[in-house]
């Protein structure tokens, strides 16, 4: 019986370390996120939430959440994407990515 349950445990064991998620760090979540944002816009969405989640205020932030507007624009989220938009600009008046964001949305500050 001890061999047995051993066995099964044994088998379960790599079946189970196979469908843990992989957490990427942020570089390689921007990466993915950057590549998705056109062809996968919902998974970029849900990249840069994770990335909201996990990473905060790190010095991404601001591409983070401007990529997410544009994911958000190419869901056709559009109201979603103003609403963010909204936030970002009075966040960021003279960032990198405010002039892009305020194209993409048509909100003016």
């Amino acid at each position: 019986m001890g061999i047995a349950l051993a066995v099964l445990v044994g088998c379960a064991s790599p079946r189970a370390a196979s469908t843990s998620p992989v957490l990427l760090d942020e570089a390689s979540l921007m990466a993915k996120l950057r590549a998705d944002v056109k062809a996968a816009p919902s998974a970029a969405l849900s990249l840069a939430d994770e990335g909201e989640r996990r990473f905060g205020e790190s010095s991404a932030a601001e591409e983070r959440r401007a990529l997410a507007i544009s994911a958000l624009i190419n869901l056709q989220r559009i109201g979603s994407a103003r609403s963010r938009a909204y936030d970002f600009l009075r966040r960021y008046p003279s960032g990198p990515h405010t002039t892009q964001v305020a194209a993409m949305t048509g909100v003016h500050l």
